[in-house]
């Protein structure tokens, strides 16, 4: 069995306070992490193409389900690419010599997705601007999106679902942070609290095994 360090746990038990189906899939991220691992180098070689947030939308606006794209749509994830723009910004971007946030990479990478992905591994209406989208977390998705493969957890992630460890959160630096200096554990912790939201489970989904949303 793999061993979780002492911050996995305290994440595992916020999730478990928060929902059974969260607590359910950030264990089986942690009980399989190669598997999570092959998933993201998949998707950095460029063997699923990304699908973008309005694909996603069309299940997971849902109010029945858990209304994940709503959750996400008022979150800093969906305005990351907009914050780039604002004064305080470009104003950190001048100290770090970078002219523009929203063009250099370095800012880029952690506030956009797909970030370096040539063109033709993402939808023609993929959006580049629209922040830190579903697929920054759970992989590119084109090939898992469709309703008859994400209702059955194996097989979305074998077309490319990742379901996130907190790795995946904590590659990327805290804005509320000046310095840009990794963020506490409960500090990680409370912010799981406000981006987690779980498939509701419904008669219909029951046995589903449906995925988490972020």
């Amino acid at each position: 069995m793999v061993s979780k360090s002492a911050s996995d746990r305290r994440l595992i038990h916020t999730l478990f306070g928060l929902s059974a189906i969260g607590f359910a899939f950030l264990a089986l991220a942690l009980l399989i992490p190669k598997l999570a691992a092959a998933n993201g180098a998949a998707a950095a070689k460029g063997e699923h193409e990304f699908a973008g947030h309005k694909k996603c939308k069309t299940c997971h606006k849902k109010a029945e389900i858990g209304n994940q794209f709503g959750a996400w749509l008022e979150s800093g994830h969906a305005k990351a690419f907009e914050t780039l723009g604002t004064e305080k910004a470009k104003k950190w971007g001048a100290e770090a010599g970078v002219d523009n946030p929203q063009t250099d990479d370095r800012c880029i990478k952690c506030h956009s997705t797909a970030q370096g992905v040539p063109d033709d591994m993402v939808s023609k209406k993929f959006d580049r601007t629209a922040g830190v989208q579903c697929e920054s977390c759970h992989g590119a998705g084109k090939d898992y999106r469709k309703k008859k493969i994400m209702i059955d957890r194996d097989k979305a992630v074998a077309k490319g679902l990742i379901v996130p460890t907190e790795a995946v959160c904590t590659q990327c630096p805290d804005d509320d942070d000046r310095e840009h200096d990794d963020r506490p554990d409960r500090e990680l912790e409370r912010r799981v609290t406000i981006v987690v939201r779980p498939v509701i489970v419904t008669p219909h989904t029951q046995s589903a095994s449906p995925v988490a949303g972020s």
